[in-house]
């Protein structure tokens, strides 16, 4: 078995040690010759202005030493454009193991809550294989505080309503087939990943219905990430995130009109050789056409229709958690319809970090 697993980060040169040896102390590296398995870790720093890279090369030197050789392989590649789906393309396509089984894609600023996390989502592909990714369950790290205030409850509501729908992929972590990543390519500046891999994997890029069993959820497979808690921060993240559906959107109605003998990912792929502006010059194209309002059709209901998926208590208990999350969405989807007007999409990701995660206490069952 060959697996490749690679860490995109951008700017994480105060955490990626921290979240690397949280990485080496997973079941799957002390288990590698009993599996018959050989693993190649590539941490891919992007666009960054710290020193990410040295801190990553360090950390890998220390946490691999005591490996059994010839098992494990690890490199820093290091990008100077910045940008997640060019970091993306680059790992799948160039820098992992082209005869990797699996592909893992790992965010640099989490850590994992369950020792079996890796292990258990290479598990659920095998035990499914109508399946092609398998994720976890991404856990905010205020669950594990003792004391929680009234905004952090609230962002856990929020985050259970979102993890409830079907077939959820986050690429703060996730493990996939080899050869159905490798049929995907990113447009240069996607700015969120999740729901674009989402569709190209439950579709067959865009070849066929939307099948939400490609992507499975791993039991007993957790890591934690770092929430939002300033509501600053907050805003910024969901502006970010109705942008990002928004062009999204743009994006799989410009493939669903040219699929034909080529599928999506060939088409990704070939504008992307033809003309790395493509994609942008879609947006400002769509953007244009669009008159005042360029949001994507049903953004205000959003988060309605993910109480569907709750049992009727729990549509009860989430209620007001969904009232809020509308008036918010109703402010913020209002900022991100100007941003895209504005085709000021440069400073739309904004570094709210604070680096909390590595300081925080993580234990496997938060109360």
């Amino acid at each position: 078995m060959n697996i490749s697993l690679g860490i995109l980060a951008w700017n994480e040169a105060e955490v990626v040690a921290t979240s690397l040896q949280s990485l080496f102390e997973q079941s799957l590296f002390g288990r590698l010759a009993e599996l018959d398995a050989r693993l190649q870790v590539v941490v891919v720093p992007n666009g960054c202005t710290d020193a990410t890279a040295s801190a990553a090369s360090a950390a890998l030197t220390a946490c691999a030493s005591g490996m059994p050789a010839g098992r494990l392989r690890w490199q820093v590649r290091e990008l100077a454009e910045p940008g997640k789906a060019n970091a993306w393309n680059h790992f799948v396509h160039e820098f992992a193991d082209p005869a990797a089984d699996y592909l893992f894609l790992m965010d640099a600023d989490i850590r994992f809550s369950h020792p079996d996390t890796l292990l258990n989502m290479i598990r659920a592909l095998e035990r499914n294989p109508e399946a092609h990714v398998s994720t976890d369950l991404p856990q905010k790290h205020v669950l594990f505080k003792k004391h929680k205030s009234l905004c952090d409850r609230l962002s856990l509501a929020v985050g259970q309503m979102t993890q409830a729908a079907p077939a959820q992929i986050t690429g703060q972590l996730y493990c996939a087939r080899g050869g159905a990543l490798r049929r995907i390519h990113m447009p240069p500046g996607l700015i969120t990943e999740d729901g674009y891999i989402k569709f190209m994997i439950c579709t067959d890029q865009m070849r066929s219905p939307s099948d939400n069993r490609r992507v499975v959820r791993a039991p007993d497979a957790s890591h934690v990430f770092e929430s939002y808690t300033r509501i600053r921060d907050v805003f910024f993240n969901q502006r970010r995130q109705q942008v990002a559906h928004a062009i999204y959107v743009f994006l799989r109605d410009y493939l669903a009109a040219r699929v034909g003998e080529r599928d999506a990912g060939e088409i990704v792929r070939d504008n992307n050789a033809r003309d790395p502006d493509w994609y942008r010059q879609l947006i400002r194209e769509r953007v244009a056409k669009g008159g005042w309002w360029v949001m994507y059709p049903g953004a205000f209901g959003v988060r309605f229709r993910r109480l569907k998926n709750l049992s009727f208590p729990q549509k009860i208990r989430k209620l007001p958690a969904a009232l809020l999350g509308f008036l918010m969405d109703a402010v913020v989807l209002a900022a991100a319809n100007i941003t895209l007007k504005s085709g000021k999409l440069k400073g739309v990701w904004k570094d709210t970090k604070s680096h909390d995660l590595a300081k925080a206490e993580i234990g496997e069952r938060p109360t």
